[in-house]
């Protein structure tokens, strides 16, 4: 009797899944922390102009202050949007936490058969040694007992 290769082979199809699972958590924590840094940078950015813009009271004229208005808008769409893409990394990033989590539990069940599949072999190969053992014990003491 030999151990199965099959668990041994889940295992390590499981294990391949828990690395692709990394790799791809990591690209979406990239991501993620680049759109907080864009974020920050928007912020900046429309804190800085609307500082301008108070300074200004004076108002060049009448096109300057709609060019200002009509920025300040789109800095206010685009922090928005960031937000929402930040909102959809954060939930890429759950989805693959729990992925993960049922990828390990699958590779320690895997783990666990093929142990388990292990143990079952080596009793069977001890089991079978100590019958032999006992067949040759029983055939030298028939052969040593006189007649």
């Amino acid at each position: 009797m030999k151990t199965r290769a099959c668990w041994s082979a889940l295992e390590s199809r499981a294990e391949q899944k828990i690395t692709q699972l990394r790799a791809e958590t990591a690209q979406a924590e990239q991501l993620r922390d680049a759109l907080l840094a864009s974020q920050l940078r928007l912020e900046n950015l429309y804190e800085e102009y609307r500082a301008q813009a108070e300074a200004r009271e004076t108002s060049k004229g009448m096109s300057d202050a709609m060019n200002q208005r009509q920025f300040m808008s789109q800095l206010l769409k685009l922090r928005e949007r960031v937000e929402r893409d930040i909102e959809t990394s954060n939930l890429r990033l759950q989805t693959l936490t729990h992925r993960m989590l049922q990828a390990e539990t699958e590779r320690l069940k895997m783990k666990t058969l093929a142990e388990n599949d292990r143990l079952a072999v080596q009793k069977f190969v001890q089991k079978r040694e100590q019958n032999s053992m006992d067949e040759l014990g029983m055939l030298q003491f028939n052969q040593a007992r006189p007649v």
